[in-house]
């Protein structure tokens, strides 16, 4: 079948249209396009990605530019669709493997001094796995998407990656909502001081 879009004003017309079948088609053709995937899959490949990343970003690197074609961000005068494009992609993942990093350390640390410490001191192991249950009933008054949301904040993912995760329609929206769980979560924990007492003394 012949392609239909034989440039980037073409793309920009189907994804301006808003019409689903229109927009649908254009990012089709975006996601498969060889030129485009192959710059992508350079880019990530010097941040030591494969190419699962490569498939998993550029799909999300097509909803961003999307939005910004919806929101009249993106100026074709300045750089082709391709260029535009992979530049999202490339942040996004430097972003994303950055956040990553930062848990992983996060996690060896907590994990090399738990090691330590409970390994000498079986009553510590025991304090600590009775925390982790308590945190966790804790959290899980706030109820589930709160609770989900509250554990990936304090493991610092970032707003997009909550909002990405937890189906917000944005980062800010995420934020707000991050806002409100610690509110129900104070609430909570102001009308049960017993726990809160409990919680400090561990």
């Amino acid at each position: 079948m012949e392609n239909q879009f034989k440039d980037d004003k073409d793309i920009l017309e189907a994804l301006r249209s808003g019409a689903p079948a229109s927009v649908s088609t254009a990012l089709k053709h975006l996601f498969q396009s060889d030129k485009l995937k192959g710059a992508v899959r350079q880019q990530l490949y010097r941040q030591k990605g494969d190419e699962n990343d490569t498939r998993e970003i550029l799909n999300q690197a097509l909803v961003v530019f999307f939005n910004h074609v919806k929101d009249d961000k993106y100026n074709p005068a300045l750089s082709s669709i391709t260029t535009y494009i992979v530049k999202i992609a490339a942040q996004m993942y430097f972003t994303k493997r950055r956040s990553d990093l930062r848990r992983v350390a996060t996690y060896d640390r907590s994990m090399e001094a738990g090691d330590v410490e409970t390994a000498t001191n079986p009553e510590l192991e025991m304090n600590l796995q009775y925390r982790q249950e308590l945190l966790e009933k804790v959290l899980s008054s706030t109820g589930e998407k709160c609770h989900q949301a509250l554990k990936m904040h304090s493991y610092s993912y970032s707003m997009v990656e909550i909002a990405e995760k937890m189906n917000y329609k944005s980062a800010d929206v995420a934020k707000m909502a991050i806002q409100d769980c610690r509110k129900k979560l104070n609430k909570f924990l102001a009308e049960r001081t017993d726990l809160l007492a409990e919680l400090r003394e561990l």
